[in-house]
């Protein structure tokens, strides 16, 4: 059996506000105490962070708590973003086993750090297993911890984020137990009796057509389908992006096969990443991936409606594919920073829709600076989306 919480709260304190978020998880999950809990706090409870963590794993009785700091934080409550706010999910389960962890490694970008994570659970016991992963993205690079722990757990399904804090500043801290630090990874494995879907929305969508990569330097695209770079670009996208070279940075992509080898682009199976810059007077388009001739890339564009469609359509496939028998238990929702108000114009637009389709399924997660999931077999960094993750008996 599964059993399964979520709290919320606002309160001024931060160590009032996890305690009373902690106490509201056990109520709303018909609990006296969690085998483990996630816990995500925003940035205004900086210098509270340690009792915050402390404070929770007395109220639910475990110290398998795990969390990050947020720029902000979600439940079924809805979203609250640059504000004060701890959010927790506790779970007490017989048919399913949680080890959480936390490691510091630095100077390598992060595939030490994903050798030793695999290393504490070698060899996997359960047929059954998920990695949740919350790492620090100014130190370490997601894909390489990803790397390193498919070194040694092979191809074990990861998701989760980047950890957010404050805005201006380029540090976030990773919690597990009554550990506070910065420039680590921490989560949690989860193993047993239990199912699980994921489902991927995207903030950006595509524009024109996709091209093949006929001519690049690492991360420097020079043509495009044999033509120079931004005169394709010029053609696929709406002439009043190109007209306004601010916006062209601010509301457009690339979208990358999950692999770069593949040949085809799948609708909706792609990784958004940033235009750093172009030059139209040589034709050339940098962006913020290495690049590799033969690969095939999509423009993207980043858009409240064609979003909140996706968003839509991706519940429906959830939904679609659960299995009344197995009813979800509980989800989480890794969504990018980009989304939110910052794409809507308003608060609280993807809990809502996800509520509407899930109904009173406890629901946790947060703003992330990056969303982790599994796309078509591979473990992926993404950007500009929401990684829902719902589990169930």
């Amino acid at each position: 059996m599964i059993k399964a919480g979520f709290g919320f709260s606002q309160d001024e304190n931060g160590v009032k506000a996890a305690r009373k978020a902690a106490f509201q998880a056990l109520s709303t999950g018909d609990m006296e105490r969690a085998d483990w809990a996630l816990v995500f706090s925003t940035f205004p409870y900086r210098s509270a962070y340690k009792d915050i963590l402390n404070s929770i794993g007395e109220v639910i009785k475990t110290k398998d708590v795990v969390g990050c700091s947020a720029l902000g934080v979600l439940t079924n409550m809805g979203e609250i973003e640059a504000e004060p706010a701890v959010s927790v999910l506790a779970v007490s389960s017989d048919s399913i086993r949680a080890s959480t962890f936390i490691v510091k490694h630095s100077g390598d970008g992060g595939v030490k750090a994903g050798i030793e994570i695999g290393q504490k659970f070698v060899p996997v016991e359960e047929e059954n297993a998920l990695l949740m992963l919350l790492c620090d993205p100014f130190f370490l690079n997601p894909e390489l911890v990803f790397r390193g722990i498919e070194s040694q757990l092979g191809e074990i399904p990861i998701v989760g984020a980047a950890a957010s804090e404050h805005p201006m500043l380029s540090e976030t801290f990773e919690f597990c137990g009554d550990t506070v630090i910065s420039g680590a990874v921490c989560g949690a494995i989860l193993e047993g009796s239990f199912t699980y879907r994921i489902g991927i929305t995207q903030g950006c969508q595509p524009v024109g057509n996709p091209c093949i990569v006929t001519k690049a330097d690492r991360n420097i695209i020079f043509e495009l389908d044999g033509q120079p770079a931004f005169e394709v670009l010029k053609k696929q996208v709406p002439k009043s992006l190109v007209e306004n070279p601010k916006d062209m940075l601010r509301l457009l992509f690339v979208g990358f096969t999950p692999d770069p080898h593949e040949i085809e682009s799948v609708e909706g199976d792609y990784l958004v990443r940033n235009i750093i810059g172009f030059n139209p007077d040589s034709g050339v388009i940098g962006v913020a991936e290495n690049v590799r001739e033969g690969q095939v890339i999509t423009f993207t564009m980043r858009n409240p409606e064609l979003a909140r469609e996706d968003l839509k359509r991706m519940l429906e496939r959830v939904v679609a594919t659960g299995d009344p028998r197995r009813p979800f238990k509980f989800g989480l929702y890794f969504n990018c920073c980009a989304r939110g108000m910052s794409l809507y114009g308003y608060r609280g637009i993807d809990t809502a829709y996800i509520t509407s389709f899930l109904g009173d399924i406890p629901i946790v997660g947060f703003f992330g600076n990056a969303e982790f999931g599994p796309l078509r077999g591979r473990n992926c960094m993404f950007t500009y989306t929401g990684v829902l993750v719902l589990i169930g008996e």
